[in-house]
């Protein structure tokens, strides 16, 4: 190993320790195999999040997301991509909303045949007159296939991600849970005054396929 490489080996067992502490202290629950999975895609094989399968998300979100989701769930997303494929793999149902066909055609390839009976995916596609993203009630249209009560997670990282929220909170479940990304954007500030009565957990930690420290609010809705 020459000098070139035993730095550059140094350094990634550097950032390694210190990544591996900061998820650690900003999780209440951690897999150790998990983080050795995700930060191998992101840091050494530089995967997007729709190649590793994982969420363009926090890590300290997707440490919660392994822990909390199970089989039996029903997921709601605005926003295709790595997190509908993590999702997907953990056997959940999930019901997606996406804007971009490209795009969902790239997430539709990566799903397994064996997941697509669990996965209904929305495409809605703006006029392509005026722009480039639907008008709100449009891309929130296919909400009404929904049940009132039937969302375990709420999964926002879509467009028009405040009057998402508004509209997902009779379709999740008491005691169910809404994350926004990005969640320090003033255009999303709404969101803090609509759930205000419910319970919050602020992220920040690195993220996956980021150079950044990125924030993300987890809310779990009141037992009415």
């Amino acid at each position: 190993m020459n000098f070139l490489n035993i730095n550059t080996f140094i350094n990634l067992l550097k950032l390694f320790k210190h990544d591996l502490n900061l998820v650690q202290k900003s999780s209440d629950s951690f897999s150790l195999k998990l983080h050795l999975v995700l930060w191998c895609k992101d840091k050494l094989l530089k995967h997007s999040p729709l190649e590793a399968g994982f969420p363009w998300i926090n890590y300290t979100v997707i440490q919660f997301l392994h822990h909390f989701i199970n089989p039996k769930m029903r997921i709601l997303e605005f926003g295709a991509g790595g997190s509908s494929i993590f999702f997907l793999n953990r056997k959940v149902n999930l019901f997606s909303i996406e804007h971009e066909g490209v795009w969902i055609n790239k997430v539709n390839k990566k799903v397994s045949s064996s997941n697509f009976a669990r996965w209904s995916p929305n495409l809605v596609s703006a006029d392509g007159i005026d722009s480039s993203v639907p008008n709100v009630d449009d891309y929130l249209a296919p909400l009404k296939k929904i049940s009132n009560g039937s969302m375990d997670l709420v999964f926002v990282d879509g467009r028009h991600r405040v009057e998402s929220i508004r509209r997902s909170i009779n379709l999740l479940k008491d005691g169910g849970i809404i994350i926004l990304d990005n969640s320090d954007r003033p255009q999303y500030e709404d969101a803090f005054k609509i759930l205000r009565d419910w319970s919050l957990v602020k992220t920040a930690c690195i993220t996956n396929a980021s150079d950044f420290v990125t924030p993300a609010a987890i809310w779990k809705k009141p037992v009415s």
